[in-house]
């Protein structure tokens, strides 16, 4: 039997007649007609199609945990040995559950876990083991060859380190930059975006009601100014300046971030 998915007419609320429309079964059917292909639906009303819910494929965990090994061979695990004695190393990468790729040569996985113990996703980077500076990305999704349909909803990178209510929260775009900061700013609680654009509300509920601070990008205090706009709904937010403050021309023209500002400094 078909789980049919019609097309209503919007200016009634009514549904069109049953041919056309989806089959919301995901593999033994694939049937898809729109009244726009029939050349002899006369009446070209305005319609839409409600957008077909998918269940999220999460990662498993037994392949998280076997990932969780190798790191000689994780490019971003050498960089930090760069920065950080072998203690510091390892409780870094315990914090943020770290884990190594082998299909990706040198990979790191940067995994998303929820408050609920989900594993999203997986962003993979390759570094440069000596200088830090980022090459490669791709995902555990991509290589699993799972659709984009099935990805789950976008979280930020050390969500799971929110169930301690204790510290005010931190929130960086890279996670590079928010494993780093927490060895040298333990004061916070230290989370990524993982880009620009996901600086969301729709991905910030693990926030509700907390103390954040803000540290955008060289170059991005503007744009994060406004996405504060949007958290103060949900959590006492600022906008820290102190990279636009402290910033010369050259500074500027490479973008850099808290990181990068605080190493150059110390080096």
């Amino acid at each position: 039997m078909k789980r049919f998915v019609r097309y209503v007419d919007q200016t009634n609320g009514n549904y069109l007649p049953s041919q056309y429309g989806r089959c919301d079964r995901e593999v033994s059917c694939s049937y898809f007609y729109s009244p726009y292909d029939d050349h002899t639906f006369a009446d070209q009303k305005v319609v839409r199609i409600p957008k077909r819910k998918v269940k999220p494929i999460f990662i498993q965990r037994e392949l998280y945990k076997k990932s969780l090994a190798n790191y000689r061979q994780n490019n971003f695990v050498r960089y930090l040995h760069t920065l950080f004695d072998e203690e510091k190393v390892n409780g870094l990468i315990k914090r943020y559950h770290l884990g190594t790729s082998t299909k990706l040569k040198g990979g790191c996985i940067f995994y998303q876990l929820d408050l609920e113990g989900n594993i999203r996703r997986g962003k993979i980077i390759v570094y440069n083991p000596i200088t830090g500076r980022r090459g490669r990305i791709h995902s555990v999704h991509s290589l699993l060859g799972i659709e984009k349909r099935f990805y789950p909803e976008w979280r930020f990178f050390g969500e799971h380190l929110l169930i301690d209510k204790r510290k005010p929260v931190a929130i960086v775009e890279a996670e590079k930059t928010a494993i780093i900061a927490s060895a040298y700013f333990p004061e916070f609680i230290w989370v990524a975006t993982g880009m620009k654009a996901t600086l969301k509300i729709e991905y910030a509920q693990c926030l509700k009601d907390r103390n954040v601070t803000l540290f955008p990008d060289l170059g991005a205090f503007d744009d994060w100014e406004q996405k504060a706009d949007e958290l103060s709904r949900i959590c006492t937010v600022s906008v820290s300046d102190m990279l636009e403050v402290n910033a010369n021309a050259n500074d500027m023209a490479k973008g850099l971030d808290l990181v990068d500002y605080v190493i150059a400094q110390t080096n």
